[in-house]
């Protein structure tokens, strides 16, 4: 079986990227499709109450313990095998590759008889964030009170003297749980926070409170963490820069666009002509794959020259692009090759000491 799995890699690696992507979406579609008819398989099971007659006191155990499959997908297939009966589209959307099992999952206890095409067509590609967000219009959680609370210590042993001599008297204290991070919609405007920080965290967020002037912090928290990350976004957001600089309607030269001798252009694309590029783009990567898929990365952006710089010099300016890291690196290998690339960025990285090198 090793041997199979082995052959079946080398098969892969003569497959071109676009036959890779086009094989793995055949297979997702497969996958999608054969999920569909478990979770069906799974409803009817559940109507039969077969899962007690194969020994399992209920479906979830029945589908973990016999089926091995995951605790977190096990409750999505039950969400979904609870209303597929009663509304089979559900099913269609999931083996359609319409909808995730997540997403189908959220939606199965909000289905009506009124809204099950809205919803199935409205949550249609949504990510699981994205159908949060769409879900609490139709409902709405809680909203959190702000505060501030200290972890509780775990229960401190006693000494053996002082112990009783019948500990089975009083059963020790559980260690209490840590919560989770959470980050969830609750309003369509409206969303919770909850996390977990440290002493140093809750100091710099007091002293933040003073120096923006703000009392009583714990009352406005979600103001005094908004112009937290307003300073930070007017500092490194791009967006943000582009707009003061036209407020200003000035214009300053980037020092870098000095040249040491009057032929020679610097590497670095100025600021104004960065800017206009990234505003262009849309603050998106601009690449595109063969069938017009453009990447949705927004992070980590660079300027990436249509005609290799090291071989034209030249920023013109409809000849740049804005790429995501990954991007940058695949159109600079397209044209040097991935050997040379990945020889360059080994050379401009320090050699790690090791102990052979010596003291």
């Amino acid at each position: 079986m090793i041997e199979r799995i082995k052959t079946y890699f080398e098969t892969l690696e003569k497959l071109s990227t676009v036959e890779l992507d086009q094989s793995i979406e055949k297979l997702v579609r497969v996958e999608k499709r054969h999920v569909a008819l478990m979770i069906a398989h799974i409803a009817e099971m559940a109507r039969r109450r077969g899962h007690v007659e194969c020994g399992y006191k209920n479906l979830f155990e029945y589908s973990t313990r016999r089926l091995n499959l995951s605790e977190g997908s096990v409750w999505l297939r039950i969400q979904v095998a609870n209303v597929c009966r009663r509304f089979p589209q559900i099913l269609l959307a999931l083996a359609d590759n319409r909808l995730s099992l997540t997403v189908a999952g959220l939606l199965a206890p909000a289905l009506t008889e009124d809204n099950v095409e809205r919803l199935l067509s409205d949550c249609a590609g949504m990510t699981k964030r994205e159908a949060e967000e769409y879900l609490v219009a139709l409902r709405p959680k809680p909203v959190f009170a702000p505060s501030i609370r200290k972890t509780p210590s775990p229960p401190v042993a006693l000494p053996a003297a002082l112990q009783l001599s019948e500990p089975q008297i009083m059963a020790p204290r559980p260690v209490p749980r840590v919560s989770p991070s959470i980050l969830e919609p609750v309003r369509p405007e409206t969303f919770n926070f909850r996390f977990a920080a440290d002493r140093k965290f809750k100091e710099k967020f007091e002293r933040l409170a003073e120096v923006l002037g703000v009392e009583n912090p714990l009352l406005h928290m979600a103001e005094i963490m908004e112009k937290a990350m307003d300073i930070a976004l007017d500092k490194k957001d791009m967006k943000r820069k582009i707009a003061r600089r036209r407020e200003r309607k000035s214009r300053k030269d980037d020092n870098c666009r000095q040249r040491t001798r009057p032929d020679e252009v610097s590497r670095y694309v100025p600021s104004h002509v960065r800017e206009r590029v990234h505003e262009r783009a849309g603050y998106q990567c601009e690449y595109r794959a063969e069938d017009g898929t453009r990447c949705r990365s927004r992070t980590g952006l660079e300027i990436e020259h249509l005609r290799p710089f090291a071989i034209h010099h030249s920023h013109d300016e409809n000849l740049l692009r804005v790429y995501c890291g990954p991007h940058n690196r695949l159109a600079a290998e397209r044209v040097f090759g991935a050997a040379f690339i990945q020889e360059k960025i080994d050379a401009s990285y320090p050699k790690t000491f090791s102990s052979a090198d010596g003291p």
